[in-house]
């Protein structure tokens, strides 16, 4: 790990000109991470970029220079691109047209999944995030400042769902009385990103809980959404967290129906189940306990045709140990 830090850091500091970009769909730590690299990068005197497929969710609008965040580029040349919390360069969208205008690629994450697309690839597993990742690189250089905490900070909020999900360990803790040091105010961020629902949510929440499914042994619950609406907030874990109320069980499925014959289908489990294996069947991917796919055809087949694997890969469930 301290050959690659120091790898990346040997790149930076040899460089001028850099392009930062993450994921689609962007949520929390792909928004703090390429923030946060953005500062840093700032502080040592380098040309930096941030572009993405997609624009800003509303919630994540607070963080420290969010604004410059840009939609498209013009045909810019680039010391080095740096992707960060993704797993694959397919899934930084149209921003894969860019990267090749980079004499080196940088590749930083921590899904399992990954698939080692970069030049120089720090994937991490281990970490709750990319943003508890670029904590480390930054405290090797001795850079930080309070914008580039709170943007650190978020990232490992979001990703570990309030520091409640399995992902959640000792050296996160650690990291986030160091991010604490710097004055940031938890309660306005978790505000920002938390106080978010309509009324007309609620019922959109209140109608999927309602119609929930489950299989013969109350193992693996699901929902079928037949008309999903991308906000500027990730309703996707709001109502993940209402379904993790449900005693006993392991794997939480949503399906959502997209435009032109496509489905979106979102993994969660508790324990035991490595939801990141299943997505990957299907052609997805992400962590153990949180991933996701995008497969073609109707709802229900689709249905069908997960529910049915899910089923197969549970059955030796009571017989595992809990990791």
């Amino acid at each position: 790990m301290k050959k690659v830090i120091k790898k990346i850091l040997e790149k930076i500091k040899n460089n001028k000109t850099f392009l930062i970009t993450s994921h689609m769909n962007l949520e929390g730590d792909a928004l703090g991470s390429e923030l946060a690299m953005y500062l840093f990068l700032k502080k040592l005197k380098k040309k930096v970029l941030i572009c993405n497929n997609d624009p800003t969710p509303q919630i994540y609008e607070f963080l420290p220079f969010s604004r410059v965040i840009r939609p498209s580029l013009k045909d810019e040349k680039f010391d080095v691109a740096l992707v960060l919390d993704c797993s694959d360069s397919s899934r930084v969208g149209k921003v894969k047209d860019y990267l090749s205008n980079a004499r080196c690629i940088i590749n930083i994450d921590h899904h399992i999944s990954n698939t080692s697309f970069g030049d120089i690839n720090w994937v991490g597993p281990n970490y709750s995030s990319a943003c508890q990742m670029l904590y480390k690189l930054f405290a090797h250089h001795g850079i930080m400042d309070r914008n580039i905490a709170v943007c650190l900070y978020t990232g490992i909020f979001t990703d570990t769902g309030s520091f409640t999900y399995a992902n959640t360990n000792q050296e996160t803790h650690k990291v986030i009385s160091s991010l604490m040091q710097y004055e940031i105010n938890p309660h306005h961020i978790d505000e920002n990103l938390h106080s978010l629902c309509s009324p007309q949510d609620l019922s959109f929440i209140s109608k999927i809980t309602s119609s929930l499914k489950y299989d013969g042994r109350k193992k693996i619950c699901w929902s079928l959404i037949r008309k999903w609406e991308d906000k500027g907030f990730d309703l996707t874990e709001v109502i993940f967290s209402v379904m993790r109320l449900l005693r006993e069980v392991e794997v939480f499925l949503l399906f959502k129906k997209l435009d032109r014959g496509k489905v979106r289908v979102n993994f969660r489990s508790r324990n035991y189940v490595d939801v990141n294996h299943i997505a990957q069947f299907f052609g997805g991917g992400g962590h153990k306990r949180a991933s996701g796919t995008t497969i073609e055809g109707s709802l229900e087949s689709v249905e069908r045709n997960v529910i049915h694997f899910v089923k197969r890969y549970t059955n030796g469930l009571k017989t595992r140990k809990k990791r």
